[in-house]
C-alpha cells in the first residue's frame, strides 16, 4: 500500500545558491510538488517534497535521489546535510501547532492574576518575571506558561522581604 511522504532535505554549499537558481531546482522536482527556501547567506537552503512510497525507508531513498539528482545538476557544490521524512498524518499535526507560543501582553497578566494593569506593569520589574518573547509597539508580550508559572511561585505576603 502506497503511503503520501513528505521529505525535508536541508544542503549547504560552497557556493552562493540564487533565488534564480533555487526556482530551477524546484522545477526539476516539480514531480515532487516542490516548496523551498534559501538561507540568509546563499549558502544554504531546504526542499520539502511529497512522495508516495510504501514505507519510510522507500521514502527515504526517493528522497535522498531526487534531491541528490537536482543539487547535483542545480547546484553542484551543494551537499545533503540532514533529512527528515514523515507522513501525512503527522505533517498535518505539526503543521496544526502555533508557530508562536501563547502569548500575554500586560492586559492579560492583569486578567490571570487579579490585579490593576499597572500592578501588572509593575511585575516587570521584579527579579524573576519573565522576559518578553516578542516586543511590538503596543508593549512586550510574554510567553503565557511562563508568566503562570511565575504567578504560581512569586512571594504574595505583603510588607518589604525579610533581609537576610
Amino acid at each position: 500500500m502506497s503511503t503520501t511522504w513528505h521529505a525535508r532535505l536541508d544542503w549547504a554549499s560552497t557556493a552562493s545558491t540564487t533565488p534564480d537558481t533555487l526556482a530551477s531546482l524546484l522545477d526539476e522536482l516539480t514531480d515532487h510538488s516542490p516548496a523551498g527556501s534559501l538561507g540568509h547567506d546563499g549558502l544554504s537552503g531546504s526542499v520539502m517534497l511529497a512522495l508516495e512510497a510504501s514505507s519510510l525507508d522507500d521514502a527515504l531513498a526517493q528522497a535522498l535521489a531526487a534531491g541528490r539528482d537536482a543539487l547535483q545538476q542545480h547546484v553542484p557544490t551543494g551537499d545533503v546535510i540532514g533529512v527528515e521524512v514523515r507522513d501525512g498524518d503527522a505533517l498535518d499535526r505539526e503543521l496544526e501547532q502555533p508557530v508562536f507560543p501563547d502569548v500575554v501582553g500586560y492586559a492579560e497578566i492583569a486578567e490571570i492574576s487579579g490585579v490593576s494593569r499597572q500592578r501588572a506593569r509593575a511585575f516587570t520589574k521584579i527579579d524573576g518575571f519573565p522576559a518578553p518573547v516578542i516586543v511590538t509597539a503596543q508593549g512586550p508580550l510574554m510567553a503565557r506558561a511562563a508568566v503562570e508559572r511565575w504567578l504560581e511561585t512569586r512571594n504574595t505576603r505583603p510588607g518589604r522581604p525579610a533581609t537576610p
